[in-house]
């Protein structure tokens, strides 16, 4: 009977690049995969999902599963009436 290999994922240190174009590259792989998750949490737990970032390049990214200016009110009106309650 043959032997399987089970191949473990590794940890990767994370650090700072120096070349603008790796920041770049790094950022739209990531970009998707958080989007990906993102899209996956929704549908599975039918949460309302919202991500808003800005590029190495100054450029805004946005993600909602929803309508994202509902999602920011929502977000705002719920903060604002906690902080009012306490």
């Amino acid at each position: 009977m043959a032997q399987t290999k089970i191949i473990h994922r590794q940890k990767i240190e994370q650090k700072m690049t120096t070349s603008k174009v790796k920041h770049i590259i790094t950022f739209k792989k990531l970009w998707a995969s958080a989007v990906k998750e993102a899209y996956e949490l929704s549908i599975t737990t039918g949460g309302h999902v919202a991500i808003v970032t800005y590029s190495p390049t100054g450029k805004p990214y946005a993600y909602d599963s929803s309508n994202i200016f509902d999602t920011i009110d929502r977000l705002l009106n719920d903060a604002k009436a906690s902080a009012e309650g306490h």
